[in-house]
């Protein structure tokens, strides 16, 4: 990772668990649901989400202070999708960002209340932190449609349910678990910035394509990552029988693939100019992430 750019996500991510501690729960949630999300908000993660809803918004001159609560509730939005994916129902996962998993730390029940918390209270923070009726409807629709059964949910249903192994349906599977909410983070970023169409749809284009590359890189990481580095346990696809498009393309066959995707993106952003400098940079982050 460029060393400026290190230094930039790293600031992002520090300055939105900040603010994302304090916008997460409230002082009249029972203590061990405040407890519950504590824990989840500590334990830190990439924050790519966020970070895409903010830095799109910044292409429009959109403040950090404005876009921060779009940002906050995607990322309830995954978090609650990560503890209910490492439920023994789902994934049955032990560790996740190198932590105990919440229904490890806790307990079944309070993992699932904890992610049902944090699903309602996203769309909760939408409605209270934006004024203007046009813009909540169009946040709270894609919201919705990114994260329910036409987006994340109905991809962790083929997950586990898959239609086939074929590569077109693996492919399918992704848009929908993985890509879906990326590219709901990039769409908020144009929905606050108030983009014309052109932009809007650049925006979609480049956040389906990172989206197809975060998942590949995931899946090489599954393979061959250090778990100590990715905080999680590697080749849990191969030792549940679950195929990825690394057994339809190889490691090799499958970084080209990515390569491509992020080389697509990269030119997509040229019509922003030297406003798109972080969201380039984060493209080769995805590429060469280590986690």
């Amino acid at each position: 990772m460029n060393k400026d750019f290190k230094e930039y996500y790293y600031n992002f991510k520090h300055s939105f668990d900040l603010r994302f501690n304090s916008i997460i729960y409230n002082k009249n949630y029972p203590k061990i649901l405040i407890d519950s999300l504590n824990y989840i908000s500590d334990t830190g993660g990439k924050r790519l989400r966020p970070f895409l809803v903010c830095e799109c918004a910044s292409l429009f001159d959109i403040p950090i202070e404005k876009s921060i609560f779009a940002a906050s509730a995607i990322e309830m939005i995954h978090c609650y999708s990560l503890i209910h994916d490492d439920l023994p129902a789902m994934d049955d996962d032990d560790m996740r960002r190198g932590h105990k998993t919440l229904h490890n730390q806790f307990s079944e029940d309070i993992a699932i209340l904890t992610g049902d918390a944090l699903l309602s209270d996203a769309f909760y923070l939408i409605a209270k932190n934006y004024v203007e009726a046009n813009m909540v409807k169009k946040l709270v629709l894609l919201l919705s449609n990114f994260s329910g059964g036409s987006g994340m949910v109905g991809g962790q249903i083929l997950d586990l349910y898959p239609i086939s192994d074929s590569k077109d349906d693996i492919e399918y599977m992704n848009k929908l678990k993985t890509g879906a909410l990326i590219k709901c983070a990039v769409l908020f970023g144009a929905v606050l910035g108030q983009a014309d169409k052109n932009k809007e749809n650049i925006l979609l284009q480049f956040g389906d394509l990172i989206g197809k590359a975060f998942q590949i890189t995931d899946d090489i990481l599954d393979v061959n990552g250090n778990e100590k580095i990715i905080g999680k346990k590697i080749n849990k696809d191969k030792s549940r029988g679950k195929l990825s498009l690394i057994d339809h393309y190889g490691i090799e066959g499958a970084r080209n693939e990515a390569l491509n995707h992020i080389n697509e993106a990269q030119k997509l952003l040229d019509i922003f100019g030297d406003k798109a400098t972080h969201l380039l940079q984060l493209t080769e982050y995805i590429l060469n992430r280590r986690k």
